[in-house]
């Protein structure tokens, strides 16, 4: 007895045409949602912009080869204290 609640039946050509369309259609849909949301709502494009600026800066930190391998501490450690016996 399977434990599945759908049953496992093999697919027709016909219904896998239908779910690639669907599929399609979904993934269309859900961009264009995201274009819309994008246009419409200044909030969004702020976020996008802040998110933008935070990866850039990033990306240039990670790929910026002329800065020494470990620059120097701007706040050194301070020493570990003894511990109590």
């Amino acid at each position: 007895m399977s434990i599945s609640p759908f049953s496992a039946r093999p697919t027709s050509p016909d219904s896998e045409g239908k779910r690639v369309r669907l599929i399609v259609a979904i993934a269309i849909l859900g961009i264009a949602a995201t274009l819309l949301a994008y246009a419409i709502s200044p909030g969004v494009r702020h976020a996008v912009g802040h998110a933008a600026h935070s990866v850039k800066g990033t990306v240039s930190h990670v790929l910026d080869h002329d800065q020494t391998k470990h620059s120097p501490a701007l706040h050194p450690a301070a020493p570990a204290a003894a511990p109590k016996r």
